[in-house]
């Protein structure tokens, strides 16, 4: 019913719409919404009135576009309380337990963390005893806890804001004595919130959070969940034409430009984690475990064997270059922006504190009630592991709970080797520690507060107990740029070739296409831009398309060895062969010594019948390669198609005598003894052939598909059919 009234409102058709919004209410039971349904549709009939009577109007074109927003708004509210109410789980239990109890208002949480947070600044004032101290500081930071939850609860299965609430949100926003991480938490809620339920006020709200706040862990949350409530709900948004308004004027602030071209950037690199988990499992740390021994400690002089280092197995050094490879492979992953460390937090989230849906979201904070004891003494070292890995801007807020709430569960003796300092001989910890005391906090850059926050929201999607009971967003594209509302700010400048390229490093091949597209319009003469659409098309099996964008790039950047040869790949895979042969041979101007490249234009030229010309190549090959079996057969096959069936043989039986021989091999072999009409050897060698076929209908297949060459031959129709009936 709720998609039927959505169908209507898109058609115009108020009137219909009014009165499946009505049954809506009712079927729902949502009677709270029904004044507000019936005094909009009082207001429609009005309008009505006065233009079925002819009158003048001038607002009314303003009057319809606010009832025609107005019945979406309602039809939204009405479909969202009553999934609420009548639903099943823990969102709909939150939401029935914050009406049934009364809660405190905006304004009154407000107070109490504000109240909070003076009462902990005069705290060291009021207490000289240590002890007492720190148990009312524990118990003011447990009272901040329960606000913040109170707050992301709230927030999170709320219905749209009214005027009032969203000038309470709106001070608590402003508010300098409600810390950062408290207003960060707030700022999530409302992101998941407008995420299901699109509220205008809401929406004003994340506009005044981005331009007020200079916190980052503040606003470039405020700036993702912007971004996040223009894709999912782009068609409400559209009827507020003040709020796009707001947004239109960024395209002159380069500021924002590029942190949202960094928050779509970090939404694209989410769509890798699951692979990176999976080689993570499956390949890299297998390897490092399996190596581990060469990695257990330093050289001891005393220790060394000359012996065993005269006698070192060359695999160690095999194995320990695959190592580093992994390890510089997962450094340039986390400089992208990767979540390389998913998969090792995962099994860490089960902890009391990761069931409510706002620890998800917390900053790490040391004062944090669930880990504050470990940090209320002075054992952790300045130089220890704990402390550089918490400073350390690899880490989201989420993985840091859980290594704190790990060490927590830990013994003693074993928890201090964690919390000492490292030492000096450490060379490469110390010099993580100096470089992140250099680096003035690198953690507070924004993107670096942004992919923190946007891997925090992955382990929520992904990780949390009740992640089944709501839409994962993960699993969508979070292509940004196809909303209208963003698309300028997304693709400004060198952007949009920033993010194509993205997309074509990580062969997202349809929308790298797109992007391409767009560019070889606005940048046409830019040959990397057409090298690059020709090759996705390429991959994508488009050849015809593939084969214009190369000869742009050929007319751009004339005889480029890579355009050249993808060109001819191109030709020759549409069935061109001339034309494949043209640019091949292009190339062989340049690369007259490339194997590969003459075993092409031999191919070429025997497609096109031109056998002692590609017989010429493949004997070239044959010398020149230390493999040449491929060149073998080639020759092999344009002997038998020039009925010089003495020398097929001779190359075909070369092919049989080696380790590998292919089940072609057999078949070219065989094909050859029937042109000289020896069926007895011919059906010994497609029995071999046979027996690599799984059924008699897969030999009939590899078989019958030479039926041309072999009528070619001289081999009678008849003799084709008969043979493999000869073999059953």
């Amino acid at each position: 019913m709720y998609n039927d009234v959505i169908q209507l409102l898109d058609q115009h058709r108020l009137k219909e719409a009014f009165t499946q919004l009505i049954a809506l209410v009712e079927k729902t039971e949502n009677w709270e919404l029904k004044p507000a349904v019936e005094s909009l549709q009082t207001t429609y009939n009005y309008m009505v009135q006065y233009a079925a009577q002819g009158m003048e109007d001038p607002g009314r074109e303003n009057l319809y576009a606010q009832i025609h927003r107005g019945i979406y708004e309602l039809a939204d509210r009405v479909e969202f309380i009553g999934k609420l109410k009548n639903g099943y789980g823990h969102k709909s239990d939150t939401y029935r337990k914050f009406k049934r109890f009364a809660t405190e208002t905006y304004g009154q949480l407000k107070t109490s963390l504000e109240s909070a947070t003076e009462d902990l600044e005069v705290s060291n004032l009021m207490y000289t005893d240590a002890q007492q101290l720190q148990a009312k500081q524990r118990e003011l930071y447990q009272q901040q806890e329960r606000m913040t939850d109170q707050l992301f609860d709230k927030t999170w299965i709320s219905d749209c804001w009214t005027e009032e609430e969203a000038k309470e949100a709106n001070e608590l926003l402003v508010s300098v004595l409600v810390p950062a991480h408290v207003l960060a938490v707030f700022v999530s809620a409302v992101t998941l919130n407008l995420m299901a339920l699109f509220d205008p006020r809401k929406f004003q709200f994340l506009l005044n959070a981005y331009r007020q706040r200079t916190e980052l862990v503040i606003n470039q949350r405020a700036l993702v969940g912007l971004a996040l409530a223009v894709y999912y709900q782009e068609k409400r948004l559209a009827q507020y034409p003040e709020l796009t308004a707001a947004l239109s004027l960024w395209t002159e602030d380069p500021q924002v430009i590029e942190q949202l071209h960094s928050i779509q950037l970090l939404l694209l690199i989410s769509r890798e984690t699951e692979k990176i988990d999976r080689r993570m499992r499956e390949e890299i740390i297998p390897q490092m475990m399996h190596n581990s021994q060469l990695l257990e400690k330093d050289l001891n002089i005393e220790e060394i064997d000359i012996e065993e280092l005269e006698d070192k197995n060359p695999e160690w050094e095999k194995n320990m270059k695959k190592i580093s490879e992994n390890i510089r492979e997962l450094g340039e992953l986390q400089m992208e922006g990767a979540d390389t460390y998913m998969g090792t937090f995962a099994q860490l989230k089960s902890y009391p504190f990761f069931h409510q849906a706002a620890h998800w979201f917390y900053p790490f904070n040391r004062q944090t009630p669930a880990i504050a004891d470990l940090f209320a003494t002075d054992e952790i070292k300045e130089k220890s592991f704990l402390n550089i890995m918490l400073q350390s801007p690899t880490f989201c807020n989420s993985d840091k709970y859980s290594f704190c709430l790990t060490l927590n569960s830990l013994p003693h003796s074993q928890r201090n080797m964690l919390t000492e300092d490292l030492g000096e001989h450490n060379e490469m910890m110390q010099e993580t520690f100096d470089k992140m005391q250099s680096d003035e906090m690198n953690q507070e850059k924004a993107n670096t507060v942004a992919r923190q926050y946007m891997h925090d929201l992955y382990r929520f999607f992904k990780l949390w107990m009740f992640r089944n009971e709501q839409h994962d967003m993960f699993t969508d594209e979070l292509a940004l740029w196809k909303c209208t509302a963003l698309r300028p700010l997304i693709l400004a400048g060198t952007y949009q070739k920033q993010i194509a390229d993205f997309l074509f490093s990580k062969e997202y091949l349809p929308e790298a296409a797109e992007l391409y597209i767009q560019l070889s319009i606005t940048q046409s003469n830019d040959p990397d831009i057409w090298q690059k659409l020709g090759f996705v098309y390429q991959k994508q099996k488009k050849y015809d398309e593939a084969i214009q964008a190369y000869i742009q790039a050929d007319l751009l950047k004339p005889d480029h060895i890579w355009t050249l040869k993808h060109l001819a790949q191109c030709y020759k895979r549409s069935g061109n062969y001339p034309k494949a042969l043209e640019y091949f041979q292009r190339v062989e101007q340049s690369q007259p010594e490339n194997l590969n490249l003459l075993l092409q234009i031999g191919q070429c030229l025997a497609i096109l019948r031109e056998y002692d010309k590609a017989l010429a190549y493949f004997f070239k090959v044959e010398y020149l390669e230390k493999t040449p079996a491929n060149a073998q057969r080639a020759i092999g096959w344009c002997y038998f198609m020039t009925g010089k069936y003495p020398e097929a043989h001779r190359f075909y039986e070369k092919l049989l005598e080696s380790e590998e021989p292919q089940t072609s091999d057999w078949l070219n072999n065989g094909h050859v003894y029937a042109a000289e009409k020896n069926i007895p050897k011919a059906l010994e060698c497609y029995r071999e052939v046979m027996k690599s076929c799984k059924t008699h209908d897969d030999f009939l297949k590899i078989y019958l598909a030479d039926k041309e060459v072999l009528l070619e031959q001289g081999i009678s129709e008849t003799t084709i059919y008969l043979i493999p009936d000869l073999l059953s």
